[in-house]
């Protein structure tokens, strides 16, 4: 087999590699991790994440980053919260309301982005304040709870003995991996990623496809904010802030480049797992909260890194091709 081949598969796949290598060492090390009830939990505690971040990677593959998420999580958090257990509207309603909320708040850092000429991450870094005192103040800086069963479900369900957010969470992962990879869409996201230049030199209506990535983006916050207060049975403004850490991070360590043009939704859902795992084998061990930031900080300054490294390596990679083919002419 081609080495470059290997290179490539195994570079493309690092984040499953350390997975299976994580889930080793815990499994010899703590004797209650490789059981059943333990890993669905894990599953489903981070099935919210794993859905946001099944948006918010897309963003990252185009070339942006958007560090709002979490917080317009919160908004609309405490606002379908408050739609459902203070104001009587009915679940679909509000959950269709809350979704459509999401999206603005997406599209409106797009447009913002575009208008002011400015990168989407600058735009967010205002934003995601905003978000965060209007989630205050309509919540008042309380806990709202009193959710009805139906809505809870989404949370909370079973379909048999699956979690019903773990199956939103696959099914969603399976439908956006496939417009990534067998649609035009998908090669527009990537070659926005790329170069935006030569897409739009190319045809592709660059401003189009960032808004659609925009809505796509906020349909999956909008269902990532109702799956963790369903899950919770109760909504804060301080539910949501966080989130967009722990999606960064899974993201870059599944092998989407934090300069876009690059990664797989599989290698995204693996990312957020080996982080999911490492917080339940070290909640497992005894080891607090705190020691799990510093992990978190660790991996993402590694994925980062890493990153980088593989860009140096490439583009070495390139300028000795170039010298090669001109030293050829020469000749």
């Amino acid at each position: 087999m081609d080495k470059s081949k290997v290179t490539s598969f195994v570079r493309q796949n690092m984040a499953w590699f350390i997975l299976l290598v994580v889930m080793a060492i815990f499994t010899i090390t703590t004797p209650n991790f490789l059981t059943y009830n333990n890993l669905m939990n894990i599953l489903m505690q981070n099935a919210y994440i794993v859905i946001a971040a099944t948006g918010v990677s897309l963003i990252l593959m185009s070339g942006q980053v958007d560090i709002s998420i979490g917080y317009q999580m919160a908004l609309c958090g405490v606002i379908c919260a408050k739609m459902i257990a203070k104001m009587g509207v009915p679940v679909v309603p509000a959950c269709l309301i809350t979704i459509a909320l999401a999206v603005f708040c997406n599209v409106l850092n797009c447009i913002l982005s575009i208008k002011l000429g400015i990168s989407r991450f600058y735009v967010a870094i205002g934003t995601q304040t905003v978000y965060q005192g209007l989630s205050y103040i309509i919540s008042n800086s309380l806990t709202i709870s009193g959710f009805p069963d139906e809505f809870k479900y989404l949370g909370q369900g079973y379909v048999g003995s699956f979690s019903f957010p773990v199956i939103i969470m696959f099914v969603l992962l399976f439908v956006m991996s496939f417009v990534l990879n067998r649609t035009y869409f998908g090669r527009y996201v990537y070659a926005l990623g790329g170069n935006p230049e030569a897409a739009r030199l190319a045809g592709i209506n660059v401003k189009k496809v960032n808004l659609m990535l925009s809505a796509i983006c906020g349909v999956m916050v909008g269902l990532s904010a109702l799956v963790l207060i369903a899950r919770l049975g109760s909504s804060h403004a301080t539910m949501g802030p966080g989130t967009e850490f722990t999606v960064l991070t899974g993201s870059l360590l599944g092998g989407v480049s934090i300069r876009g043009g690059e990664g797989k939704l599989s290698g995204v859902f693996a990312g957020i797992i080996i982080i999911a795992i490492l917080a339940n084998g070290m909640q497992l061990a005894g080891l607090g909260i705190y020691y799990q930031y510093v992990a978190k900080g660790i991996i993402m300054l590694a994925a980062i890194g890493f990153d980088v490294y593989q860009l140096n390596k490439r583009n070495q990679a390139r300028n000795l091709r170039k010298a090669s083919e001109e030293a050829k002419k020469e000749n």
